[in-house]
């Protein structure tokens, strides 16, 4: 299947380089289509995401969707007891779904989904590494949200998912070595994963703000055929990510350049108290 990378997605490139970054990211792309390593829900899990998107669901729907899946509902009530949704016990599906909102029964779920379903495997050490990520970047971009006065419905979510296609290229465990150089693969992975992400979250028929984000969160600015377009969504998740990364959330912490700084910068925050509030946030637990 031939995969097409646009100019657009490699417009960050020099141009030395972008034919081969492209090559790269095409080939990587149709491999884990190829491979099918892109992620697939079990119908359970898929059909309780599709009860949790929609607001009018009942409660007591939702909880029999969840409750054919005894690890998903597992999953849940611990994530549910967790210091970051109060930290008060909850022994029962129906007792944690009665007690927070349905917004935040969505968060939980998707959370739970992602840790059963997705972040698992051989490789436990780069599971726990990818999902720790990916929760951080969901709860800063919550904080960001309530920062600058946008609705932060979908935002956890959007952060939590936004690394999705990172999964699909993921080698597994003994799987043949490489020769590519280390700096081109980094440089193609970052073309294919938005690529792959934005395919899962489309295969899993999720909110269009969540493939928008999977898609956009490394290149928010400057696409589209007059390279005028604007993703408010991926640039949140972009500030978020960055943050996340800084603080060492699943990732080698790392310095905030000047290219970091501008991307917290034009969002209207200020790097420094941004910093400390999502220190704050992610020690609570």
């Amino acid at each position: 299947m031939a995969v097409s990378i646009s100019d657009e997605e490699a417009g960050d490139l020099t141009e030395t380089r972008v034919d081969r970054v492209r090559a790269v990211a095409e080939r990587m792309v149709e491999v884990a289509v190829a491979e099918l390593r892109l992620p697939i829900l079990p119908e359970t899990a898929s059909e309780a995401l599709a009860m949790a998107n929609d607001p009018g669901t009942p409660m007591n729907r939702l909880e029999r969707a969840v409750g054919r899946d005894a690890v998903l509902a597992s999953r849940m009530l611990m994530v549910a007891s967790s210091a970051a949704y109060a930290g008060a016990s909850v022994r029962t599906l129906t007792s944690a779904l009665q007690r927070m909102g349905s917004g935040t029964v969505r968060d939980i779920l998707y959370q739970s989904v992602m840790e059963c379903h997705v972040y698992n495997g051989d490789d436990q050490a780069w599971a726990r590494r990818e999902r720790d990520h990916a929760i951080a970047v969901g709860r800063i971009g919550r904080l960001i949200c309530k920062q600058v006065g946008l609705d932060a419905e979908l935002v956890f979510v959007c952060g939590l998912l936004h690394d999705l296609g990172r999964v699909a290229l993921r080698t597994p465990k003994g799987g043949p070595a490489t020769a590519i150089d280390p700096q081109l693969r980094r440089e193609a992975e970052q073309i294919a994963h938005t690529r792959l992400g934005a395919r899962v979250a489309a295969s899993w028929n999720l909110p269009s703000l969540v493939s928008e984000a999977t898609r956009r969160h490394h290149r928010y600015r400057g696409f589209g055929a007059q390279q005028q377009g604007y993703s408010q969504i991926g640039h949140i998740v972009a500030a978020a990510d960055v943050i996340a990364g800084h603080l060492g959330a699943g990732r080698p912490p790392f310095g905030l350049d000047n290219t970091c700084l501008e991307v917290i910068c034009s969002l209207g925050l200020d790097p420094p108290a941004m910093v400390a509030a999502a220190r704050a946030e992610l020690a609570g637990g």
